[in-house]
């Protein structure tokens, strides 16, 4: 082997390596990225307008907590589904993406479909 096939071999050697440790970092080893979620708000505004509902306190009851367990479910595969840790909003003290608009899409799709 001369010298221009080693010098070959090790370039594509340093660089296939080099991609395999950009790869892993990407997909195994990136923390994930924190974003907020305006709990209180979206609560307050669920208590709102199932207030308005006609339910009786054993209706209520169940209503919310149903609400409790969809909530926890959406917040949960988001973080999973995205790569991001949520944190409520009043923990963030700036530089974070706010997400509720879409968390409280999937929370509104998820409580419809036990609804039928």
């Amino acid at each position: 082997m001369n010298i221009k096939q080693l010098v070959v071999t090790v370039v594509l050697s340093a660089l296939l390596t080099l991609g395999a440790g950009v790869a892993a970092w990407e997909y195994w080893l990136k923390p994930p990225t924190l974003v907020s979620f305006d709990l209180k708000g979206t609560t307050n505004q669920f208590l709102l307008q199932s207030a308005k509902l006609d339910l009786s306190n054993d209706q209520r009851d169940v209503l919310l907590s149903r609400f409790n367990q969809k909530l926890t479910h959406v917040i949960e595969r988001w973080s999973v589904e995205h790569h991001q840790l949520v944190i409520v909003r009043a923990a963030a003290v700036s530089g974070v993406t706010d997400v509720t608009p879409q968390i409280r899409r999937e929370l509104a799709i998820a409580m419809k479909e036990n609804e039928k």
